[in-house]
């Protein structure tokens, strides 16, 4: 079973919706992964997690971003390839 970290941030201004993914990253585990909903695609925090080795998926819809965000420990990435 998987646990999603839920983290809306779409009525954040930078820098929190970044602080606040950066801070949750140690909650990454093999059954925990975040959902980062955001109302733009937050750029810089890709090169932080591609520089942390840290998995990522983003779903774009008309009105906001989700980001999927998971560490090599994580134990089912197959959810990851549904959405």
């Amino acid at each position: 079973m998987s646990n999603e970290l839920l983290l809306d941030t779409r009525e954040l201004e930078a820098p929190e919706p970044m602080g606040l993914v950066l801070q949750n990253l140690s909650n990454l585990n093999a059954t925990t992964y975040i959902k980062m909903i955001h109302r733009i695609e937050p750029l810089m925090l890709y090169t932080h997690l591609e520089n942390n080795n840290i998995s990522y998926k983003t779903i774009k819809d008309k009105d906001e971003v989700s980001i999927y965000i998971w560490n090599i420990h994580f134990h089912d990435t197959t959810i990851f390839e549904t959405l």
